[in-house]
């Protein structure tokens, strides 16, 4: 979704800056729900609460509808190997977004030495220990803080 969101918002229809938008995703991945925070953010940002509350509708209505017509026949579906290879392929296609939104976000965020080292370290604090990301993420903006002020 990240890409997604990134093309239509910024690049599309230049409603946000590439720094707002970051904004709007580290807003968003602190909270549960990132891409429907991220969402009303964005439409909150382009036309206030009305935007923000269409904006979330608009991303969450759908999916909770279609979730809640097919869920009385899922256990018919369940069994299914054309269905479960869907699943699989649906599967890896929102791994390789992820990667992408990893990217997309990375070259906005990483622009100068003191960003990288933040990013290296966090990344190296996350594949070493199991440490919660809101707290990663106010680690990370107190060392950004301190050294913006130095």
């Amino acid at each position: 979704m990240v890409p997604f969101l990134y093309g239509g918002v910024v690049q599309e229809h230049h409603w946000l800056t590439d720094r707002q938008f970051v904004d709007a995703v580290a807003v968003a991945m602190i909270t549960p729900g990132p891409v429907v925070i991220t969402v009303a953010f964005i439409g909150y940002l382009v036309a206030g609460v009305s935007g923000a509350t269409v904006a979330a509708l608009g991303i969450f209505f759908p999916v909770y509808l279609i979730v809640v017509l097919l869920a009385p026949s899922y256990k018919r579906w369940a069994k299914n190997p054309q269905l479960n290879a869907f699943v699989r392929g649906v599967t890896a296609a929102a791994t390789g977004a992820i990667a992408g939104a990893v990217i997309v976000l990375a070259r906005r965020s990483i622009y100068d030495v003191a960003t990288l080292i933040i990013a290296l370290v966090s990344l190296m604090i996350l594949m070493r220990w199991k440490v919660p990301e809101p707290i990663l993420i106010a680690c990370a903006a107190a060392v950004g803080l301190l050294l913006r002020a130095a």
